[in-house]
């Protein structure tokens, strides 16, 4: 491989590696294994998705309100993207798709992992004699930001979900080695007294009565 490969080589990897690897990590501690693999693939290219349309809707939001380039970058530009992921995010959580704090911060970390590959794509190309500190930020905070932001809003909004008023269900996973207990989700029963519950046969869903 000539030195001029690697040289092209090295700020991508700097730029992809550390929230990928992150990601990856997090799939690997998560015991329940709630998400499967195939969903979170999914969830990564929706979140690519999510980036490609903040082009085009930056692109005329950029035309349309006459602002500069660099006050929009810094401060509306921002706005439109957390609140294009969160939409994804928001959509998982009331459909159901996404029910426990833990599959809700992967989740949201694979949306904003999708994110930040094709951000640092673009950047690559747009900006493609970028140093290697410029990468190093971009890798390890730039893009780390995105999958951060996104599992936080997510964890958060499914957090209050389940403070509604009324009734609640609290469901916990029992490590088999030690057999203690975690907390993995509280979340609303949509009304009081939640009395007799009936978990499917396929043991995906459980089916309550207030």
């Amino acid at each position: 491989m000539s030195a001029f490969a690697i040289d092209v080589q090295l700020p991508l990897l700097v730029g992809l590696l550390p929230v990928l690897g992150l990601l990856a990590g997090l799939l690997y501690l998560e015991s329940y294994k709630l998400l499967k693999l195939a969903s979170v693939v999914a969830l990564i290219a929706a979140g690519a998705a999510v980036a490609g349309l903040c082009y085009f809707v930056n692109a005329f939001l950029l035309d349309r309100t006459g602002i500069d380039a660099t006050p929009y970058t810094r401060y509306v530009g921002p706005v439109v993207e957390e609140a294009l992921k969160g939409l994804v995010m928001v959509a998982l959580v009331r459909t159901h798709r996404v029910g426990f704090l833990v599959d809700a911060a992967i989740a949201g970390f694979a949306v904003g992992t999708g994110f930040a590959v094709v951000e640092n794509l673009y950047y690559h190309v747009i900006v493609p004699d970028a140093g290697l500190g410029t990468w190093i930020v971009r890798g390890f905070g730039t893009a780390i930001m995105h999958g951060g932001a996104t599992a936080i809003f997510t964890t958060m909004g499914l957090a209050l979900q389940g403070r509604r008023p009324g009734g609640s269900l609290v469901a916990f996973g029992i490590n088999p080695a030690s057999g203690a207990l975690t907390l993995l989700n509280r979340t609303s029963s949509y009304g009081p007294i939640p009395a007799h519950l009936q978990v499917d046969p396929s043991g995906r869903y459980l089916v309550v009565a207030n």
